[in-house]
């Protein structure tokens, strides 16, 4: 392996390139070998039919005339620097006729034992390759058999064989060539949408989401992109949710810092021991709201980022939610402006996450503790609907519009800074739906004649 591949400098173009014309040479060096097979055969069986028909007339002029009769009646043969050529052997292979071409020479006959025709490469009297005949001529008078051999010069024909060798030699590597082009371009045309794509994210600016892919991909380069994208949307939900858990820490602690600093100061001006136990007072209770606010962030935290996974086990609901009123009337202060009534089945199990459950039914009936008018009522429950349970929390809120339902989950999202919500940052339903997301259930709200209605679900019976 070359250090280009080691350090990932390699083109895959350059490679395609010299691969592809690898593969297409030893592919077209094949087709060349059987095409020149071909036309070499197909050559030299018109070139052997020629000379059978050569000789073929000529054996017939022997057989009725003697050879130097039959020589006088070939004038052909007479021309100074023809092409053809024969020679006549005896029985015992002992030539007997020339043609005077031959120049004196007889023409060799092939090794080995004759049979009746045999086709073999030779050199002519004048020194050039040829192609030569051998056939047994007949003499009845005689009881005997001579051998003709008649050649001709293959010259013409070799120089044939090698232009059409070179034109086809031309004619591969010109397809070659093409072929490597044309594949170039067409990889080229082919990776334009991943530059495009590649372009784009170059561009990205920070904090900006990653482009969605582009729908004109191909199909070997859509699942790379695609999960390319997935990376960095994952990427870009850590930081957007690393900026907001910045964001919110900042906003969480700006009032309780400031009431704590009001405080000391109040305390260092005063030499009232009562104000400054009063303003240790307001310290101390900012700082429990910080500590709140401080845990609920990093909770939220967790379970958006998928860090707190629920630990599912069969869960009854109606203990479960019970306990969380039992739990709220505990409370000091808090049963004091509301009545909670629940109507609940006599069990309801389900797969679930108990810890995680117990968090959404507290934050559920607080906030209808807390935002609920004085001397009013609430009321929770659990419904069963096609094999599924919906758990419910009902109190009254006059001060809700039906526009306000879309902020309802939303941090730091308040009706109204007066009466209790001044003691919250708006973090206990958006803590709850992180949880209720990370429980894969949904968590709505529903508003009619002045009552809003939280619904938890749907989840599947045991």
């Amino acid at each position: 392996m070359s250090s280009s591949e080691v350090h990932g400098d390699w083109s895959i173009r350059r490679r395609l390139a010299w691969q592809l014309t690898l593969a297409m040479g030893l592919i077209l060096t094949l087709v060349f070998l059987v095409l020149d097979y071909a036309i070499d055969r197909e050559m030299y069986a018109r070139l052997d039919h020629f000379l059978n028909v050569r000789a073929s007339a000529l054996a017939l002029q022997l057989q009725v005339r003697t050879p130097e009769q039959a020589a006088k009646l070939l004038p052909e043969y007479d021309l100074s620097g023809h092409t053809d050529f024969f020679t006549v052997y005896d029985a015992r292979k002992r030539p007997i006729l020339r043609s005077v071409n031959s120049r004196g020479q007889a023409l060799p006959v092939p090794k080995g034992p004759l049979g009746q025709s045999r086709h073999y490469d030779l050199f002519l009297p004048d020194g050039h390759p040829g192609r030569a005949i051998v056939l047994r001529v007949p003499r009845p008078e005689a009881a005997t058999s001579d051998w003709l051999v008649v050649a001709t010069e293959r010259g013409a024909w070799d120089l044939a064989e090698r232009r059409i060798h070179l034109a086809l030699i031309a004619i591969i590597a010109a397809a070659v060539a093409v072929a490597v082009v044309l594949c170039l371009l067409l990889v080229r045309r082919a990776f334009l949408p991943l530059v495009e794509q590649s372009e784009r994210l170059r561009t990205l600016q920070p904090g900006q989401p990653p482009p969605p892919p582009s729908s004109a991909l191909p199909r070997e380069l859509a699942p790379f992109i695609s999960t390319l994208h997935q990376a960095l949307q994952r990427l870009y939900t850590a930081a957007e949710r690393e900026r907001r858990f910045s964001r919110d820490m900042a906003h969480e602690l700006r009032t309780p810092l400031a009431e704590i600093r009001a405080s000391a100061e109040n305390a260092l001006r005063g030499d009232d021991p009562s104000a400054t136990t009063e303003a240790l007072g307001i310290a101390l209770s900012a700082t429990g709201r910080m500590d709140r606010g401080i845990a609920t962030l990093l909770a939220m935290a967790r379970y958006e980022s998928g860090q707190e996974r629920p630990a599912l086990d069969p869960v009854d609901l109606v203990p479960l939610l019970r306990q969380q009123v039992e739990a709220l009337w505990r409370i000091p202060g808090a049963g004091e402006h509301l009545s909670l009534s629940a109507d609940l089945p006599a069990q309801a199990w389900v797969h679930s996450d108990t810890g995680m459950l117990e968090r959404i039914f507290a934050n559920l009936l607080q906030n209808a503790a807390e935002y609920s008018p004085e001397a009013s009522g609430a009321q929770c429950g659990i419904d069963t609907a096609d094999g599924q349970y919906w758990v419910w929390v009902r109190n009254e809120a006059p001060g809700l519009q039906a526009e306000d339902l879309e902020y309802l989950g939303a941090r730091y999202w308040r009706k109204t800074a007066q009466g209790a919500t001044a003691q919250h940052a708006g973090l206990g339903l958006a803590l709850t739906k992180a949880i209720a997301g990370a429980l894969e259930v949904e968590l709505g709200f529903i508003l009619e004649n002045g009552h809003l209605t939280s619904r938890l679900g749907p989840f599947p019976m045991l």
